[in-house]
C-alpha cells in the first residue's frame, strides 16, 4: 500500500516523555543511530514511534517518541502496543519449526494433508506440490492476497482456505518467490487443525508465554497493555480496522517484547534453547533456502536474509494498513534492531532505521539479493530462433525478435540489440550505460524465462507466452470496469479496472486506486479466465475470470467484483489489430 508523510515537529511535551533514554550505553553505533531517530522522526511527521537496539545479547537502548494518542498527550514508550502487521509471519512459521521438531507435522508434505478442504483451479500445475515449507518460504505458487471480506469482523482466517479456493494457482509450486499472505493463513490454518488449538491460543501457548511477552497478542485480547491510535495519511486519528489474516499480519507487540524474541532467537542459534526455540529451530530458520530458481530475496524460513562474506542478518518488516514495523537479527553478534511506528508512511522510516542497523554491522541492502544464475552452460546457435516472441512482465511486455547476430529485445518503448557472443548469452554493445548488459534464456518449470544481467546484478524479464488466438468474446471485454458490492475498507480504495490493449494489440488489465494505477499484462488461459503477467515478487499470476449476468459483464479480479461500465464498438483502433474477422491478438510472429 502506497503512503504519504508531511506533519509538524513534535512539542516539546514528548520528550518529556522519552524512555530509557538514560540507559543508552557507549556504543558509537548506538548513539549514532538513536541520534538519527530523533531527528528523522520529527522531520518524516511521524507521530509515534518505539525502538529497541540489542548489542551483545543484551538491551543497550530502548526509546519512545512522540505520541502514541497526541490528542490525550500520551506518549509513545516501548511499553506501548503497536500492529506489527507481517512481522507476525516470523511467529507463525517459528510455530510450525516447533510442530515440526514435535512429530505434529511435516512441513515437506503437502498442505492438502492438514487441511483437506484446500482447492484451488490449476491450469497443470500440481497441488500436492504446495507444500508446508513451499507456503513459510513464498514459493508454493499460492497468490500475494484474497481482498474480499478482508475484516476481521467479516471473515476469520479460517476462512481463508475457502476464498482461496475461488481463485487459481498464480505460479507452479516451488519455482517462483512470490510473497503472500494468503499463503501465510492456510499455513496457520494449517498448524492449528493439526494441533488442534487455535492459532491465537497456539502462538500464546507457545510462543508469548513462555518468553513472558507479555505485552504481545491479538487485537481480540484484553488490553492489558497501553495500546497506540492509528494515524492516517492527513495525521488525523484513523478509524482502523482488525484484519481477518491475523496468521500473516495479525500480531500487536511493543519494542520490549520484540526485544525479548530478538534475544531468544538469537540465544537458541548459539545453542542456548528456550521453551520457546530450540538450537535446531533457530539453525534452520536462519539457513538460507536455495531452491527457488526465481526470486528476488535470499530466504530463511518465514526470515529473508542477508548475506555477504563477513557474515549475515535475518530481517523482517510489516505494514497494516496504518502501522509499521521492521526487526532485523545480526545472529552471530547476537545484535538486534527493532522498531514499530503508528502513522502511515513511517514503513520509510522503519526501513531506513533497520538498514542502517545493518550498514553498521558490514553488511548492506544489496546483501539480499541472490546471485545471478548466470547463462546456460552451452546452447547451440541453430536454437536461438525459440527466443522470439512476446514476454509477459510484471508491467507489460518485452518483445523479442531474431537479427541477423543475435536478438532486438524491445520493453516499452526501448529497444536495444544484442549480439550472440557466446551460444545462448546475447551482449548489447553500445554507447551508454546499456554497454556490456546480457541477456540470456533459462527453462524454469514450465516458463522460458528471459534474463538481464549488468554487472552482478541480475534479473528475470518476464516469461514467454504461447501464441494464441482470441475470439470476439475476448475482444468485446475491451473497456471499462466499476467495482460493485464488496470494496477494500481503509484509507487506500480501489477505483476501477481497465481492460485495454498495449505494443502490438496485447491484453492489459489496468488497475486504478486512490493511490495509483498498476498495469499487468493479461495472459489468456481459457475462454473465460486469463491471468496476470509477471514472475514475482508479488501480485503477479492473479487470476482474472469473466461472466455474464443480467446486468452485464462482469469481471472478478482477487476476489473483488468489476462490472463493464461501457460498450465498446469495433473501433478503427480495433480494426488496426484485426478484430474485424479473425479475432486474432497474438499472431505467433515475433
Amino acid at each position: 500500500m502506497t503512503k504519504a508523510v508531511s506533519w509538524i515537529a513534535l512539542s516539546c511535551v514528548a520528550w518529556s516523555a522519552v524512555v530509557h533514554a538514560s540507559e543508552l550505553q557507549p556504543h558509537p553505533e548506538v548513539s549514532t543511530l538513536a541520534q538519527w531517530l530523533e531527528q528523522r522522526q520529527q522531520a518524516s511527521g511521524v507521530i509515534g514511534v518505539s525502538a529497541a537496539l540489542v548489542v551483545d545479547g543484551k538491551v543497550v537502548w530502548m526509546q519512545g517518541l512522540g505520541y502514541a494518542d497526541k490528542g490525550a498527550g500520551i506518549a509513545m514508550t516501548p511499553d506501548t502496543q503497536v500492529g506489527i502487521g507481517s512481522v507476525t509471519k516470523t511467529f507463525t512459521a517459528l510455530a510450525a519449526m516447533q510442530l515440526q521438531e514435535q512429530g505434529v507435522v511435516d512441513i515437506e508434505r503437502p498442505l492438502s494433508r492438514y487441511l483437506p478442504q484446500f482447492r484451488m483451479r490449476t491450469h497443470g500445475e500440481d497441488l500436492n506440490q504446495v507444500t508446508l515449507k513451499r507456503l513459510i518460504t513464498h514459493s508454493a505458487g499460492v497468490p500475494t492476497d484474497v481482498f474480499r471480506d478482508m475484516e476481521a469482523d467479516r471473515a476469520s482466517y479460517t476462512d481463508v482456505v475457502k476464498l482461496i479456493g475461488r481463485t487459481a494457482l498464480a505460479h507452479s509450486p516451488g519455482t517462483v518467490g512470490l510473497y503472500s499472505n494468503a499463503g501465510y493463513n492456510l499455513l496457520g490454518h494449517a498448524l492449528a487443525t493439526a494441533s488442534g488449538t487455535d492459532y491465537q491460543q497456539l502462538l500464546k501457548q507457545r510462543i508469548f508465554l513462555p518468553l513472558e511477552m507479555t505485552g504481545t497478542g491479538f487485537a481480540m485480547d484484553r488490553q492489558g497493555q497501553p495500546r497506540s491510535k492509528a494515524y492516517g495519511p492527513d495525521r488525523a486519528v484513523a478509524t482502523p480496522f482488525e484484519l481477518r489474516d491475523i496468521a500473516s499480519g495479525g500480531i500487536y507487540s511493543t519494542a520490549g517484547d520484540l526485544a525479548v524474541y530478538a534475544i531468544a532467537l538469537m540465544d537458541a542459534y548459539h545453542g542456548q534453547s528456550s521453551a520457546a526455540v530450540s538450537e535446531k529451530m533457530a539453525r534452520a530458520m536462519f539457513t538460507r533456502q536455495t531452491d527457488i530458481p526465481i526470486d528476488t530475496n535470499k530466504k530463511g524460513l518465514g526470515w529473508f536474509l542477508f548475506r555477504n562474506d563477513s557474515g549475515f542478518a535475518a530481517y523482517h518488516a510489516g505494514s497494516t494498513f496504518y502501522s509499521n514495523a521492521a526487526l532485523v537479527l545480526i545472529p552471530e553478534r547476537k545484535a538486534a534492531a527493532i522498531i514499530l511506528a503508528n502513522t502511515v508512511g513511517s514503513d520509510a522510516l522503519c526501513e531506513q532505521f533497520a538498514f542502517r542497523w545493518l550498514e553498521s554491522h558490514g553488511l548492506a541492502a544489496a546483501d539480499i539479493v541472490p546471485e545471478p544464475l548466470g547463462a546456460p552452460a552451452f546452447e547451440p546457435r541453430a536454437s536461438r530462433g525459440r527466443h522470439a516472441g512476446y514476454y509477459a512482465q510484471k508491467n507489460g511486455y518485452a518483445k523479442v525478435s531474431i537479427t541477423s547476430d543475435g536478438l532486438s529485445i524491445r520493453r516499452g518503448t526501448d529497444t536495444v540489440q544484442a549480439t550472440e557472443r557466446s551460444p545462448g548469452a546475447f551482449v548489447v554493445e553500445t554507447a551508454g550505460e546499456a554497454n556490456g548488459d546480457v541477456y540470456y534464456f533459462r527453462d524454469v518449470g514450465p516458463y522460458h524465462v528471459l534474463f538481464w544481467r549488468r554487472g552482478v546484478r541480475e534479473q528475470q524479464q518476464g516469461y514467454r507466452i504461447a501464441a494464441k488466438s482470441i475470439d470476439a468474446a475476448w475482444a468485446k471485454r475491451i473497456g471499462e470496469y466499476r467495482l460493485f458490492g464488496y470494496s477494500l475498507p481503509g484509507f487506500e480504495k480501489l477505483l476501477g479496472a481497465e481492460v485495454a490493449l498495449q505494443d502490438d494489440g496485447l491484453p492489459i488489465l489496468r488497475i486504478t486506486y486512490n493511490t495509483g494505477t498498476f498495469v499487468y499484462p493479461l495472459v489468456p488461459l481459457s475462454r473465460d479466465e486469463a491471468r496476470t503477467g509477471g514472475l514475482g515478487p508479488s501480485m503477479t499470476g492473479d487470476s482474472v475470470s469473466f461472466a455474464a449476468d443480467a446486468k452485464g459483464e462482469v469481471m472478478t479480479y482477487l476476489g473483488l467484483s468489476f462490472r463493464r461500465v461501457d460498450r465498446v464498438a469495433i473501433t478503427p483502433r480495433l480494426q488496426a489489430f484485426g478484430y474485424e474477422n479473425a479475432w486474432n491478438l497474438f499472431d505467433g510472429s515475433p
